[in-house]
């Protein structure tokens, strides 16, 4: 049951979905990271649409991606990225304006999708708008 009162909430469709399709491939733990989903709420943690995620159900005993967390009992179980940079405005030669997406999950479940941009820029497209098709993964 959502405890509004602590600023937990259902998580909103465009959320789950962005969640979803970040947990498609085949990784350590995912099974029962889909059976949380089932319970996930959400908090917003940030302006950059980041969430804090508070779920019920099996555990999953999970490893690091490519870029461990430095949290205690935590682990980035996937990470995905899209630019954020409009085609149109980008140089002919440059670099991208990757956003990254990283599932967290700690103590066995998964307890943040953290989102950031790697220069430090306002996000412009926002994750929960994005063609899901233009979400990358490492």
């Amino acid at each position: 049951m959502v405890d509004a009162s602590e600023g937990w909430r259902e998580i909103a469709p465009a959320e789950h979905a962005l969640l979803l399709h970040l947990l498609r491939g085949e990784f350590q733990g995912k099974e029962e990271i889909l059976q949380q989903m089932a319970s996930v709420e959400v908090m917003p943690a940030g302006s950059e649409g980041s969430l804090k995620l508070r779920t019920s159900g099996p555990l999953a005993k999970v490893k690091d991606n490519d870029a461990p967390s430095p949290r205690a009992n935590d682990f980035i179980a996937v990470e995905g990225f899209y630019d954020d940079e409009p085609v149109d405005q980008r140089p002919f030669i440059g670099t991208a304006k990757l956003v990254r997406l990283a599932l967290h999950v700690t103590d066995g479940r998964i307890s943040e999708l953290e989102i950031y941009k790697e220069n430090g820029s306002l996000i412009l497209k926002s994750p929960y708008e994005i063609d899901l098709s233009k979400v990358y993964f490492y």
